[in-house]
């Protein structure tokens, strides 16, 4: 009988809200949900297959499953489904295989799983939803921050990429929908929602686009705070800028994908825009919004990546005026037309190069962090992290921690920020 279920989530925000869904949908129907490292009796693996390594914490977490709760069943949901459900069907825990539509079904295949059946349900690929499927409707248990399921799908093909094989064309959510659900959550506790989707900036619908809902939520709601996901170059509007420069409650933070710093392996990867397109945009970004958080994902070891090339996306990188680099190296995958290029680097290689950009990004945050000190930042505080030490989010996505007798968890007070410590500030309440 399953009375216990453990989620662990990997991947992406998308995969995030997914699973506060599926963990909801669980507790409506009585089930207990504990800590995703506690045994339970059923273990939920949402998962993740842009990369391998994703696929390899995939297998992982099953094989970590097996040792801390041999008895456990297993179900593995969401992107490497698709791509390894032979695999997955050969191991005698597995019990249930879903696909990123029916993983959202997950509570109406748990009888036929305790009944010793195993089930899998992959839906059609070819014949992707030409709907947005309604999966957060329901209430969230309160929250500080929960992420919202506003879009899904992409049909931008870049050449080293499966998402689009996984999670079929772009389509949304209904903008009335979306503000129902926020106004909801405001009334549970919620002090911030992040709007996430698989290609945020292709919300549309026929009420308007990515820069109507947030005007909309914005202007329709009390919701202290919203936050966008990942967001495409060729998709950041002058609109959203202005935007988020005259209304306070939108975070000024960016994450824009590079994925590479030079015009020919942009070209190669068929992303929508060149360098100099990138380089203005976040100028421009800077200019309207000079506390602006900006982050970027980039890449090393596309095939074809020279010693030059690369070089070359380094002292571009440096110059940029970006905060923070999340770093990838290539990994080959099903589907995408990069598997076909000879990767000319080694795995070696790879990891010496996406160091040296990992570094490069934590001056980049050194230097974001620096700014700040003698600054006045607004802090939603989330965590508890010692005796009266308490840690919370900037808008700007700066990390800042104050020293305070009151409980401040899921309150935003104004902060002065008087220094730092590694990867934090330090700062002290100048407003109750």
């Amino acid at each position: 009988m399953i009375r216990t279920v453990a989620i662990k989530t990997l991947g992406c925000r998308l995969n995030q809200a997914e699973s506060e869904t599926i963990r909801f949908d669980l507790e409506q129907r009585g089930l207990q949900v504990v800590q995703a490292n506690m045994p339970a009796d059923l273990v939920v693996i949402n998962s993740c297959a842009v990369t391998q390594a994703a696929e390899a914490k995939m297998r992982g977490a099953i094989a970590a499953v097996r040792r801390t709760a041999p008895d456990a069943l297993i179900a593995v949901v969401g992107c490497a489904a698709y791509l390894g459900a032979e695999r997955l069907r050969q191991m005698p825990a597995v019990k249930l295989i879903l696909g990123n539509s029916e993983k959202n079904n997950l509570p109406q295949y748990l009888p036929r799983v305790e009944a010793g059946e195993t089930i899998v349900a992959l839906d059609d690929l070819e014949e992707s939803p030409a709907v947005f499927k309604p999966t957060d409707k329901k209430l969230h248990p309160e929250r500080i921050r929960v992420l919202l399921k506003v879009q899904d799908g992409c049909d931008y093909h870049c050449s080293y990429c499966v998402v689009p094989h996984l999670r079929g064309e772009p389509r949304s959510r209904p903008l009335t929908e979306c503000i129902s659900e926020v106004k909801q959550l405001v009334a549970h506790g919620c002090q911030e929602v992040v709007l996430t989707g698989i290609n945020l900036g292709l919300y549309q619908t026929a009420e308007g686009d990515l820069t109507t809902l947030v005007e909309r939520i914005l202007t329709e709601t009390d919701l202290p705070r919203l936050r966008l996901s990942s967001i495409e170059p060729d998709l950041v509007t002058p609109q959203l800028i202005t935007l988020m420069r005259s209304n306070n409650r939108l975070c000024q933070h960016w994450h824009i994908p590079l994925q590479y710093g030079t015009d020919a392996i942009l070209r190669q990867m068929r992303r929508r825009y060149t360098t100099a397109f990138y380089s203005d945009l976040v100028q421009r970004i800077k200019d309207n919004l000079p506390a602006a958080c900006v982050g970027a994902d980039v890449m090393v070891g596309y095939p074809g990546e020279t010693t030059e090339a690369f070089e070359e996306m380094r002292g571009f990188l440096q110059k940029l005026a970006l905060d923070y680099l999340h770093v990838f190296r290539y990994s080959p995958r099903p589907y995408t037309s990069s598997i076909q290029n000879r990767e000319s680097i080694t795995s070696a290689e790879k990891k010496r190069r996406s160091q040296i950009l990992i570094n490069l990004s934590a001056q980049k945050r050194r230097h974001f962090r620096s700014q700040f000190i003698g600054q006045i930042l607004t802090i939603l505080f989330e965590e508890q992290v010692g005796p009266m030490e308490w840690q919370g989010l900037s808008g700007n996505y700066l990390t800042v921690r104050v020293f305070h007798k009151d409980n401040l968890l899921n309150k935003i007070f104004q902060v002065r920020i008087i220094g730092e410590s590694g990867n934090v500030l330090k700062g002290e309440i100048v407003s109750e």
